[in-house]
């Protein structure tokens, strides 16, 4: 859900340490397509849960779980992987790959790309050129990236239409999606999704005014069909208690709570005190940190804080509420997806103390 603040220093500095220059454009990964993801077949997104047909999620006992007491397990900046050829990446491989895998949960920012490569990032840092002309402008186009299209972009088309097939063919699963909306994309963004074919899988707030304080299970999800839950914030996106919101487009924060980013001991909580986790319906763990000396994703931090041990002594921190989504970089590396699931069942097996009667409120599905 966060972004690098100084994301394109940081990789300005990176590419004069190691040298980068034009042996970095040459002989870098990033040289290749940018958009070289590219759409999968059926055979390749069906899910490893797909085997349990009653299952809900991976598992049986998550079937009558409001969708706010599952805990999920979530790739932060799913677009960004070294399998999409992205420079300093959050992910080793693809996001597909990780729903295949069990996630159920994926970060994504939109940006305005124009074609830049990584090259053309640095020579325009070094510069100051940093202000699109009118003839780029013209040219730029929707692309899910991390701060820069120069440094790595997926096309928003082959991306959602990869997560529509997922949906296709593995219909006991619910996922939910984040966007960090980068300013000018909303509006091409909500195109996209609506164009990928993926709006008859939507979740639909009936009043979409925010409101909502009780989901439905994930069965009532799977039953309906209504199996994409959409969240958005920044790029135009606010509250839908005070504002209209794309209709189907929940506004993050009017759900979420988080703790800090970049902080993998504690749970303390990101924004205003006033954000208490039991507030809303999601409560998300930001469970990754960067370099601290470049403030780039590591995967050296990845592979302590993606283990089961990290995993559980850092929950045992969280007195108010144990977090429902943990966001992890680096999503291959560790036990992520046995922490959840094990989380899952815990949770599932507790009884009425713990699963609350099927619960609608004003959601439709």
């Amino acid at each position: 859900m966060g972004c690098c603040k100084n994301v394109i220093a940081s990789l300005v500095c990176t590419a004069v340490l190691c040298g980068a220059g034009v042996a970095a454009y040459m002989y870098g990964p990033w040289n290749k397509d940018n958009d070289s993801g590219s759409e999968e077949t059926p055979t390749t997104l069906t899910a490893k849960s797909s085997t349990c047909k009653n299952c809900c999620n991976g598992l049986e006992s998550n079937c009558d779980l409001p969708i706010d007491q599952v805990t999920w397990a979530m790739v932060h900046n799913a677009m960004s992987s070294e399998d999409d050829s992205f420079y300093a990446a959050n992910n080793d491989l693809s996001l597909e790959k990780a729903l295949v895998e069990g996630y159920r949960g994926l970060m994504l920012d939109s940006c305005l790309c124009n074609g830049d490569t990584i090259v053309d990032v640095i020579q325009d840092f070094v510069t100051g050129n940093d202000e699109d002309t009118e003839e780029n402008a013209e040219e730029q186009y929707l692309g899910f990236c991390h701060g820069t299209c120069g440094a790595g972009s997926r096309k928003p088309e082959t991306v959602l239409n990869n997560i529509k097939t997922f949906l296709d063919v593995n219909p006991n699963e619910v996922l939910i999606l984040e966007f960090e909306v980068g300013e000018g994309t909303l509006e091409l963004l909500y195109e996209a999704i609506n164009d990928s074919g993926l709006e008859k899988y939507v979740l639909r707030d009936e009043e979409n005014d925010g409101t909502v304080t009780t989901w439905p299970t994930l069965q009532q999800l799977i039953s309906s069909n209504r199996r994409l839950l959409l969240f958005a914030h920044n790029g135009g996106m606010e509250s839908c208690e005070t504002s209209t919101c794309p209709e189907g487009i929940f506004y993050t924060y009017d759900h979420f709570s988080q703790t800090n980013w970049n902080d993998g001991d504690t749970c303390e909580l990101r924004g205003s005190v006033d954000t208490i986790p039991d507030k809303h319906g999601f409560f998300l763990m930001n469970h990754w940190k960067n370099d601290e000396n470049l403030d780039l994703p590591s995967k050296t931090n990845a592979e302590e804080f993606n283990t089961y041990e990290f995993l559980s002594t850092r929950l045992g921190k969280c007195d108010e509420r144990v977090p429902n989504i943990v966001a992890v970089d680096f999503w291959s590396t560790g036990d992520v997806l046995k922490f959840v699931e094990d989380q899952n069942t815990k949770i599932g097996g507790g009884g009425d103390a713990v699963v609350a009667a099927s619960r609608s409120g004003s959601i439709r599905h």
